[in-house]
């Protein structure tokens, strides 16, 4: 038997399994990721809250993100700045799969 899992489920069940992991935000981008998925590859997911927390991480900033897999930020200026967040999303997106979320931050998929 299946159930189809809105995003209202999909955040409860991790707000029940793990409460502090990820924040709504995060959830919201990860519940479209797995959607898109599922329309883009024509099959259906089981919803694994400890798989997925075990997979993603989210981080504060891209930089922050990149920064965690050995990306080097230049040192900073506010005109440097905009150039290592930009660098550091580039780093991301060449090595893992990355999530930007709104107001800043991001959901990375752990390599």
């Amino acid at each position: 038997m299946r159930i189809t899992v809105t995003e209202s489920m999909f955040i409860e069940q991790f707000k029940r399994i793990r409460p502090e992991q990820f924040t709504r935000k995060a959830l919201e981008a990860l519940f479209e990721y797995y959607e898109l998925n599922e329309r883009e590859n024509g099959g259906e997911l089981e919803l694994d809250v400890v798989e997925i927390c075990c997979n993603w991480t989210e981080y504060d900033s891209v930089l922050e993100a990149a920064e965690s897999y050995g990306f080097e930020a230049e040192e900073s200026e506010d005109e440097r700045a905009d150039t290592s967040d930009r660098k550091a999303l580039e780093f991301l997106r060449d090595n893992t799969w990355v999530l930007e979320l709104d107001g800043g931050g991001a959901v990375v998929l752990n390599y």
